[in-house]
This record gives structure tokens, sequence and C-alpha cells, in this order.
């Protein structure tokens, strides 16, 4: 592991949203030994069908989805592009799209590129920010044409249980409607809690948009390597603005999915592992402070503390913390108007800095008054 901040002579950094893991070894090898076999041409649009073919059998056996990989698998450049891609086949203008709030702001951002309209939902606190039915059917007008998930989310750190997504997916089915479901932390898991993907539940697939990828599971941020899976029609069009996009996903970085799917998967383990202990340690030292509430996040590698007691809005906090904690990171409205009350912190750095940061939130929130 690297470290990502800097020790207790300068910043220490909580606003990176990527492990400070290196990508595991066997993978890089991969990647070599790929290049030296003279994998570095073009790839079909979709992606190389060993590959495919290799996603299709994990999503059946970990997700229950089942998918031709020919003609209902897509690999992109990262799980951005397939989130895109899903949006601009989907999405006309003036379309409406029911989004959670606090949510990654990227979806709001493509919707609009999109020419779509955002309808941003309140995910509330006490329901530790899962986006329930009741949540989802309150939003609904004639114009309503998608629902985005996120899970485990981004940034709270909320998992969505099964009665949630049955509940979200029977709205689906009665109003026409589609889902894209962004599920690149579905490893990230903690507690004994498991991720369930909202394609496996009955006539799912066939509306279902489902993004995945390796960059967070695998430490792979840098590859650039995801995919999606939906029905065909949509993949067939997902396959030809992808062509005027970047014609394929990077070869090499194709090779090197395929080793992390067939690999050892002990390196996702210890991740897990090591990411239990930090949450819970950094849970632990902020949970100190009268000054923060904290919902213990049942995955990612994110806390979203509420600041409400400080009398501060996010950003004045986040401020206060790299001018006087010297400690850097994301002001809740950064994800939305109803992230105002909060902070997104990542763990994904080692436990001394993480001791270090909550010494220093601790100490500048006590000195307001």
């Amino acid at each position: 592991m690297y470290n990502i901040g800097q020790g207790k002579q300068g910043l220490v950094h909580l606003e990176i949203g990527e492990s400070d893991f290196p990508t595991p070894r066997h993978i890089i090898e991969a990647a070599k030994k790929a290049m030296d076999d003279g994998y570095t041409r073009y790839t079909p649009n979709s992606g190389y069908i060993d590959l495919r073919n290799r996603i299709a059998e994990k999503l059946l056996i970990e997700n229950k989805i089942d998918a031709d990989p020919s003609t209902e698998i897509i690999v992109t450049a990262g799980a951005m592009q397939a989130l895109s891609l899903a949006v601009l086949v989907t999405i006309n203008p003036c379309d409406e799209v029911i989004i959670p709030d606090p949510t990654y702001e990227s979806f709001v951002r493509q919707v609009k590129f999109a020419g779509g309209v955002p309808v941003c939902v309140k995910v509330k606190e006490e329901n530790e920010f899962r986006l329930t039915p009741a949540d989802v059917e309150s939003a609904i007008t004639t114009k309503t044409r998608m629902i985005i998930l996120n899970t485990p989310c981004n940034p709270t750190g909320s998992v969505m249980n099964r009665a949630d997504l049955e509940g979200i997916a029977e709205i689906a089915k009665q109003n026409d409607l589609i889902i894209l479901t962004d599920e690149i932390y579905e490893k990230l898991t903690y507690d004994g809690f498991k991720h369930f993907s909202i394609s496996a539940l009955p006539e799912m697939m066939e509306r279902t948009i489902s993004v995945f990828g390796f960059s967070k599971t695998y430490a792979m941020t840098g590859w650039r390597v995801g995919y999606a899976v939906s029905n065909r029609r949509i993949v067939e069009q997902m396959n030809k603005i992808q062509e005027f996009y970047v014609t394929c996903a990077s070869s090499v970085s194709q090779r090197a999915a395929l080793a992390a799917l067939e690999g050892p998967q002990d390196c996702v383990e210890s991740m897990i592992r090591e990411f239990t202990k930090r949450r819970d340690f950094l849970y632990s030292e902020l949970s100190k402070s009268d000054k923060i509430v904290c919902v213990r996040p049942k995955g990612t590698f994110f806390l979203f503390p509420n600041i409400s007691k400080t009398g501060l809005r996010s950003q004045k906090a986040a401020d206060l913390l790299l001018q006087k904690g010297r400690v850097v990171t994301v002001p809740g409205k950064a994800f939305g108007k109803y992230g105002d009350r909060f902070l997104r912190l990542s763990f994904a750095s080692s436990v001394d800095h993480l001791q270090e940061a909550a010494v220093r939130i601790r100490t500048t929130f006590a000195q307001l008054e």
C-alpha cells in the first residue's frame, strides 16, 4: 500500500475517491505479457469476446444476471463512459430522470448533457440515505423516463436492500421506466451486508442498464476499464456511440481486466478487511466529537458525517478544516442541495493518516462556539 496523506507537517487528504492500494501484481504482469504478446491493436468496439465471456460468467454467478456476452455486454473506457453512453442512448430532451440526492454529481451532469431534466429526490439520513420506493413514487410525473440508482453509494456509503429494490422495480414496470444502476462499489460492503443487483429481479434485465467496473474492486482507477449490461437493443446503440467516442477500451487494460477476473481474489478480500478496519477506526474517532453525527456506512470507502452542530454549511466547514486543521475534505454541497449539512471523508488512506486527520478535525471543531 502507499499513503495518500502527507504526514503531520502537511495536509492530510481525505478527499480522494480512490483506493491507496496498488493494482495487484498478477494484473500488472498480465498487462506486461499482453504487450509482449501483441495485444496493442484495436479490439472489437464492445471489447474482446473472451473478456465479455468471463464477465458474463461473473455476472451470472455473483449478480444472478443472465446476459449474452455477444449482444448484451459492452466493455467501456471506465464505468464513467458506460454511464455516459447509457444516458445518451435512452434520454431525449425534456425527459425527467429521478436521481437520489445527495448523489454522485456526474449523474446530474450526464442527464443535463443529454438534454434531460434531473429530478433530485432527497434521501433521508434516518433511512441510512437509502432511496426508498416511496421516495421514487413521490417524484414520478408523465415526463419521467429513468431512475438512477447508485448502490453502494458515493458519497453516503449507503447500500440499498433487496426490499427497496423490489419496490422500485415494481414502480419501474408499472410506469414503463428505465433503471440505470451504478454498481462500481459492489464488492466494497461490510458487516456481512451483501450487494444485490436490481437487474436480477424478474423482468428487470429488459429495462435496466447495469454499470460495473474494475477501478474500485481491483485498484485499477487509472486503467480505465468498465462494462455495462443491458438488453441487446440498448447495448447495440451504446456500441454505435462508443465507436465514435473511443473506438474501444484500451486493449492492454482489457487483458489486465481479464486477469483480474480469472486470477486469485484474495487481494480483494484483503482490501475489504483493511477498509473495514479503517472505517471502524475513523467512525469511532469522529464519534468522540460532540459536533459530528455520522451514519456508519455499509459500503464504499466514504463516511458522510453530519456537521450541522458546528453551525457551518459544508463549504465553510471544509474551508475551516483546510485552513485551520490542514485536512482536505469534500463539502457535501458538491453532491447536491441536500448534502450541504455534510462532509465526505474518504478512509482510503492509512490508519496513521486517519488518526491524524481525526485529531485535527475534532480539535478544529472544538474551537467553535
